[in-house]
């Protein structure tokens, strides 16, 4: 197994969660080496999540987003090079060459550089009045305009273009949501928590509709008319689009390392195929040695939790990464939450959802493999000690809400 040696160069390429997270635990276990993050966006590293939430609805939430403050990153000794997109990597000379003609050396290199958004031909970001929410730029550009948006048409119905339709929806904004699946969140959640979300926003007036994709774009003078699949057409003053991300693996396969569709694949420690590169974060097609297999993550658990992780393995070595990864979103006036496998073999309900505030467990092959809750923190942190436990629970006591889960965290595979 390799480890760096404390005083060679350590790059990473990439300035979101995961590469902060990588440079601080590095730090922590004894890397004390010149350490340099470096990323394409002028800004300093930032939180993401509140891009579709907070920052949307309060103009002074984008300065108080960031990471860390300055102050961290010269306690650390951790450079900051910013604006400045890297572009191609020599692993001979083991050396990134970025947009501006500079060229860094590296002993130890880790390529955290997250993911782009899918974009539709017709609706492309370029576009006047035409919004892909990734970067804080994005944020603040769709904020101004929803203050002047009468009908907004919102292009999935997954996590991200859900919490945009409820913050729209706040302002008194007409939002329809098109979803060319068959349900909204069909990735992330299981249908009973599906049918509890729907059902919020409809009561609220938020129109969704599934099994359509759009036909035709036409300008109009203030936004678009768009003609739907359905034979129907809707006229938006502004159309935000989250299809999803793709991650960025186009600067590791030119460097010639092993790649997929689904990110740069790194071993249990996160290293590429090359012993001098590791990769961090959502690009990374990771072994995960409980699941026993690669998987790839999207969410900002996983991020922290794999950055940790990887720069943690550089330095000093480390079990093969086994972390369970979540995520949470904040809607209206409920705060879901996820963690584990979201759907199962069977999708047991606790409590009732006319309440505002239960829980489902997730069993897959007799075994808890996922919770998730709504407005119910409690629930949510004794069904997470299930998971880990990997614990075997009959269905008739998992659904009955008079019985303490907390017991059942002890049980063995």
């Amino acid at each position: 197994m390799k480890q760096t040696q404390c005083n060679e160069p350590l790059v990473i390429v990439g300035a979101g969660i995961a590469a902060v997270y990588a440079a601080e635990s590095a730090r922590k276990a004894g890397f004390d080496g010149r350490i340099v993050i470096c990323g394409d966006e002028p800004e300093s590293p930032y939180d993401r999540p509140p891009l579709s939430k907070k920052v949307l609805q309060d103009a002074d939430e984008s300065a108080r987003i960031s990471l860390r403050d300055n102050a961290f990153y010269d306690a650390h000794n951790i450079d900051l090079r910013l604006g400045n997109a890297a572009q191609h990597i020599d692993r001979l000379a083991r050396t990134v060459t970025f947009a501006d003609g500079a060229t860094l050396a590296y002993g130890t290199l880790v390529l955290a550089t997250g993911s782009s958004l899918r974009t539709l031909p017709r609706l492309a970001p370029a576009m006047n009045g035409v919004f892909y929410l990734r970067q804080i730029s994005d944020a603040i550009a769709l904020r101004d305009t929803l203050a002047q948006t009468r009908k907004l048409t919102v292009v999935g119905a997954g996590v991200i273009g859900l919490e945009v339709a409820s913050v729209a929806n706040g302002m008194g904004i007409d939002v329809t949501v098109l979803e060319a699946g068959s349900r909204p969140m069909a990735r992330a959640t299981c249908a009973e928590v599906c049918d509890f979300v729907v059902g919020e926003h409809a009561r609220r007036g938020v129109d969704i509709r599934t099994g359509i994709t759009i036909h035709d774009v036409t300008d109009r003078p203030q936004g678009y008319r768009l003609a739907l699949s359905d034979g129907g057409c809707l006229e938006a003053d502004a159309v935000v689009v989250g299809i999803g991300v793709v991650p960025n693996i186009a600067l590791a396969a030119a460097a010639g390392l092993d790649v997929c569709d689904s990110g740069i694949c790194v071993d249990g420690q996160g290293r590429t195929s090359d012993e001098h590169i590791y990769a961090a974060g959502e690009v990374a097609f990771h072994y995960n040695a409980r699941a026993g297999r690669s998987e790839r993550q999207e969410n900002w658990h996983h991020a922290v939790s794999h950055g940790e992780h990887v720069g943690r393995a550089i330095v000093c070595g480390a079990p093969d990464y086994d972390e369970i990864s979540g995520y949470w979103s904040d809607q209206y006036d409920f705060s879901l939450q996820s963690f584990g496998n979201p759907i199962g073999d069977h999708n047991v309900v606790r409590g009732d959802p006319a309440t505002g505030s239960f829980s489902v467990v997730h069993v897959k092959d007799d075994i808890v493999a996922g919770v998730s809750s709504v407005n119910a923190p409690r629930e949510m942190r004794v069904g997470k000690a299930l998971v880990r436990a990997a614990a075997r629970v009959p269905v008739a006591v998992l659904r009955d809400t008079t019985v303490d889960l907390a017991k059942w965290s002890s049980a063995t595979r």
